[in-house]
C-alpha cells in the first residue's frame, strides 16, 4: 500500500507528497506524524525526595516533510518552485491528511517554515515545516450516534414488492425502546461532542446523562415541533444554539446551572436521554470526532 500525506489550504488547493507525486516524499522520513512530547509540570518542596506531579499536556506538533523535485529542467523546476510557494502559503490554514490504504488521518496545520530548497546531488530537496496548535490527528468525518429515533418498517423485498415488518396491523414506523446507547469512543485521548436533540412535537427540558460519571448536560426550554437544539463541548467551540423556523439563536442562558460540558472518554461511554414532558417526542443524535495521538493508530 501507498503512504501519501496530502496538504490543502482554505483555499481549497492541495499538494501531494508520496513516492508516485512529482514531490517525491518516502514518507517514513518525514518526521512528527506520530511523535507525542508532553510536557510535565512538577513541584518540589524542601526536604522531599524528587517532586510532586502537578500535571502533564501534549505539546504541540511539528511536522518536516522532506522530498525531491523530480523534473530535471530548469524551467519545470521553476514551475514547481511556483506551484510550492502559492499553496503553502503561511497565511493560509490547512488540513494535513495521511493516507495508507482506506486508513485516513487529518490534522490541522499552518506553515512555520518553507518550502526550503536545496540541491542534493542530480534532484533539488525541499523540506517543508508545519505547526498543529491541536496536535491530535482525527477521523476524516464525524461519527453519529443515534440514541433516540423513530425507525421504518417498511420494506422492499424482491420480487414481491412492497411488505410490512410487522404483519399484524399497520404500522409504519415505530419508536426504538432504549433510552441508553453506547457512544463509543474509539480514539487514545478524550473528546468533546455535539449534541443534537429535534423535536418532533412539543416538549421540555431536553438532557442527556453520562451513566459512568452522572454528569449531564441539560437545557431549560420548551421546544415546538421542528426545533433543533445544539450543544457542542469540544475544547474552544462550546455553544448551544436554537434552531426555529430556519433561525439559528444563541441559547447559552438556558443552560442548567449544573451542566457539565461532557466529554467522552476512550472506550465505551453509555449515554441516557431524557425530558421533563413528551419524552418520546424527542429524537437524539451525537456527532464527534475520534481523536488520535498519531496518524498510524488503528491502522
Amino acid at each position: 500500500m501507498i503512504e501519501k500525506l496530502t496538504y490543502i489550504n482554505e483555499r481549497g488547493e492541495s499538494l501531494e507528497f508520496s513516492t508516485r507525486s512529482p514531490y517525491h516524499t518516502n514518507i517514513p522520513d518525514c518526521t512528527g506524524l506520530s511523535d507525542i512530547y508532553s510536557q510535565i509540570s512538577s513541584a518540589g518542596s524542601a526536604g522531599q525526595d524528587g517532586e510532586t506531579l502537578v500535571g502533564n499536556r501534549i505539546k504541540i506538533r511539528d511536522i518536516e516533510i522532506v522530498g525531491h523535485i523530480k523534473d530535471r529542467g530548469k524551467i519545470e523546476r521553476l514551475r514547481r518552485h511556483s506551484v510550492l510557494n502559492r499553496i503553502l502559503n503561511p497565511h493560509y490554514t490547512a488540513s494535513l491528511v495521511y493516507e495508507c490504504g482506506a486508513h485516513k488521518r487529518i490534522i490541522s496545520c499552518k506553515v512555520e517554515k518553507g518550502p526550503l530548497i536545496t540541491r542534493r546531488g542530480v534532484f533539488e530537496q525541499f523540506t517543508i515545516q508545519l505547526l498543529c496548535l491541536n496536535p491530535y490527528w482525527r477521523d476524516e468525518h464525524e461519527k453519529r450516534t443515534d440514541i433516540a429515533l423513530w425507525l421504518g418498517m417498511f420494506e422492499f423485498p424482491e420480487p414481491d414488492g412492497l411488505m410490512l415488518c410487522d404483519e399484524t396491523g399497520w404500522e409504519i414506523e415505530y419508536r426504538a425502546p432504549s433510552l441508553i446507547e453506547n457512544a463509543a469512543n474509539t480514539g487514545d485521548v478524550s473528546t468533546g461532542m455535539r449534541v443534537e436533540f429535534r423535536a418532533l412535537g412539543q416538549l421540555s427540558n431536553p438532557s442527556v446523562l453520562n451513566v459512568n460519571t452522572m454528569q449531564y448536560i441539560r437545557v431549560n426550554i420548551e421546544m415546538i415541533a421542528g426545533d433543533v437544539l445544539t450543544i457542542s463541548t469540544g475544547y474552544g467551540m462550546k455553544a448551544v444554539e436554537l434552531t426555529r423556523s430556519g433561525i439559528t439563536t444563541n441559547a447559552f442562558r438556558h443552560l442548567d446551572i449544573d451542566s457539565t460540558y461532557l466529554q467522552l472518554e476512550p472506550g465505551d461511554n453509555l449515554i441516557r436521554y431524557d425530558a421533563d414532558l413528551n419524552v418520546e417526542k424527542l429524537e437524539v443524535t451525537i456527532y464527534k470526532h475520534n481523536l488520535y495521538l498519531g496518524a498510524y493508530s488503528w491502522l
